[in-house]
């Protein structure tokens, strides 16, 4: 340690004295054998890895260390909690247990000096989990550093007093406990370095990565919808779809794809379901009248016996709900008012004959009835019979439209013209709509002119249910919404209909449409970046619902020569994603293989992350943001 002192120069009697005394202190507080825990009968553990206890106070330390540093402390902690940062630091910690246990394996060890040398340097070794090495970054860990200032403002050298006051502060640790602390992080971080070492990058294989990393492309492709077909190009009838069903075979499919859905699509005793057409906050007077034309819509089929859970499971834009035939359980507390207001005026098999109006968009909602299971079950092997005898037609359809898009816009038409031209022979008169008035919570305002229905200002409360015949009164303040016609969608105002999308740019390991499988999806990538610009796929794309049509709008390969003269920073850091990538399957076999040794304390874990420890609360479901 002396000689380390030596030569930064200390050679007055003062800075002697001072040396040796911090000499005596390190000795005899940071000794190998100072801080060695030893488990009591009864210790609290966050979490026990392979025997070794992880104690609250040892997860605290790790935790605080993490959180971003500023002047708002309490702002702070709960920005914290809510990026996860409790289990973040335990995760780290049980990796860093894991690594130790290695590290025993491998005969490896940290020696004192180690150990002093990095606290001199102001080095805090925390551990961040492997498998995420932006998230470390993002935190201000740099090869599981953080950097502290444990330095005299005056003199600019290490100070202990500074040291002390530092970890106590930070960490709320002594010198000797910090000090075992990091002797365990700098085993970890050897065992790291270890799995590291051998990783090489060859010159060939980064020139080849920044090729595929840097060229760029984007295309233009038209969505085919199999839906949009079934309901524009597919003519259907009563007959067709009875003389389909008494095949025996399509009998049996029938059957079986209706004890599948009974489950999700019978009635249950004082469960309400829903349909959304989703009105986006920027939608116009035209997209309005359109959603809610295609609401009126599916009114009318569920009044001409449909069954409401069959035609929610094909409409709606609640998609979580849809699957399950719109059902949203029996609870309406955690609805918005207008829905549930709505909701809790129906009876059992009764449904709303208006657009209930909420900030996702406009709502038919029913209560079940399964007094009338035998009915529904009818109606719904009914709609599956269509629907399976559509299908049958529809795919065939839909590929032909869009290879004719491909072929007129290979002929060079534009792919706006190729679609009008295409579309054109589709377009009928609009379908007559039923009348389905609005009701939200929003004031009420005039009609637009020409609808003949005045508004006299007054507050109507109530909605008019369908099956009772009459008005009944939802609750005060429900309100009749800004008047909006329904308006029938045709073949060229569908917003399903064909319509031309540019992607982003995109990479070459990057996708050019999203969703789209990956065998579909690899097809696409090495179109764009062997074809040439204005190119068309030769075939249209397969994808969940119908067919895309593909063109190459623009495309630009990277260059050997671009390569080589961003090659010492793209080899570093793609030689650092490799170690990266190394580094992260090497932990997760090792978590794999000492799964059983591994034990967490939940229950500690879920009030450090929850509300009553001034976190948040977990996310709901993704489909549950579409919904009521």
């Amino acid at each position: 340690m002396l000689s380390l002192f030596r030569s930064r120069g200390l050679s007055s009697i003062i800075y002697g004295v001072i040396i040796v005394g911090m000499v005596l202190v390190f000795v005899i507080q940071f000794n190998p054998s100072a801080g060695k825990k030893t488990a009591s009968v009864g210790e609290q553990c966050v979490a026990k890895v392979s025997g070794w206890c992880i104690t609250p106070k040892d997860h605290s330390a790790a935790y605080r260390i993490l959180i971003p540093h500023g002047q708002n402390g309490e702002l702070l902690t709960k920005r914290a909690k809510s990026m996860g940062l409790p289990k973040i630091a335990l995760d780290g910690l049980v990796e860093r247990e894991l690594l130790i246990k290695e590290a025993d394996r491998l005969g490896l060890a940290v020696s004192d000096d180690e150990i002093t040398d990095s606290i001199f340097n102001g080095v805090i070794q925390v551990s961040v989990p492997s498998d995420n090495p932006a998230l470390a970054y993002s935190l201000g860990v740099q090869d599981g550093k953080k950097f502290a200032n444990f330095r005299d403002s005056k003199t600019k050298r290490f100070d202990l007093k500074v040291y002390r006051r530092a970890i106590k502060a930070l960490m709320g640790r002594s010198e000797t406990e910090f000090r075992d602390e990091q002797g365990r992080e700098l085993l970890a971080a050897k065992v790291r370095d270890l799995v590291r070492a051998p990783i090489r990058v060859s010159e060939p294989d980064a020139t080849e990565s920044y090729i595929a990393e840097k060229s760029t492309a984007t295309v233009k492709y038209i969505p085919v919808k199999e839906s949009y077909v079934a309901h524009y190009a597919i003519p259907v009838t009563a007959k067709d779809v009875d003389d389909w069903s008494k095949d025996k075979a399509n009998a049996a499919i029938i059957d079986s794809t209706l004890t599948a859905r009974k489950a999700d699509l019978l009635p249950k005793e004082k469960h309400i379901r829903h349909i959304l057409v989703k009105v986006p906050p920027t939608a116009t007077a035209e997209d309005k009248a359109l959603a809610l034309g295609k609401l009126a819509r599916a009114y009318q089929r569920i009044k001409d016996g449909e069954a409401f859970a069959d035609v929610a499971r094909e409409v709606s834009d609640d998609t979580g709900s849809a699957a399950h035939g719109g059902d949203v359980g029996t609870a309406t507390d955690g609805f918005v008012l207008p829905f549930k207001k709505a909701a809790d005026a129906l009876k059992p098999g009764e449904m709303t004959s208006s657009a209930i109006q909420t900030q996702f968009g406009y709502h038919l909602i029913e209560k079940d009835d399964p007094a009338r299971s035998a009915d529904t079950e009818a109606a719904i092997k009914r709609d599956i019979a269509r629907e399976l005898y559509t299908k049958t037609k529809t795919l065939d359809a839909t590929k032909s439209l869009a290879e004719k898009l491909a072929q007129a816009i290979k002929g060079g038409k534009s792919p706006d013209l190729a679609i009008n031209d295409a579309l054109a022979p589709l377009e009928k008169p609009p379908a007559a709509l039923p009348a389905l008035p609005v009701i939200s919570d929003e004031p009420p305002a005039a009609a637009d002119a020409g609808t003949g229905e005045a508004d006299s200002g007054e507050v109507h409360s109530g909605l008019a249910l369908a099956d009772a015949g009459a008005s009944r009164v939802a609750d005060a303040g429900q309100k009749a919404a800004t008047a909006v016609a329904p308006k029938a969608a045709t073949a060229l105002t569908d917003p399903d209909r064909p319509h031309v999308v540019n992607s982003t740019s995109f990479n070459q390991g990057g996708d050019a449409v999203p969703g789209l499988p990956g065998e579909a999806a690899a097809s696409v990538n090495k179109f764009a970046f062997s074809g040439k610009d204005g190119d068309v796929m030769p075939e249209p794309v397969r994808s969940e619902d119908g067919f895309f049509v593909i063109q190459l709008k623009e495309h630009k390969l990277a260059t050997k020569d671009e390569f080589e003269k961003e090659k010492d920073t793209y080899l570093q850091t793609l030689l650092a994603a490799k170690q990266g990538e190394a580094l992260a399957l090497y932990v997760r076999r090792l978590r794999e293989s000492a799964k059983d040794e591994i034990k967490i304390d939940d229950k500690y874990l879920a009030e450090k992350m929850g509300t009553a420890d001034g976190g948040i609360p977990a996310p709901a479901d993704e489909d549950d943001d579409e919904g009521p």
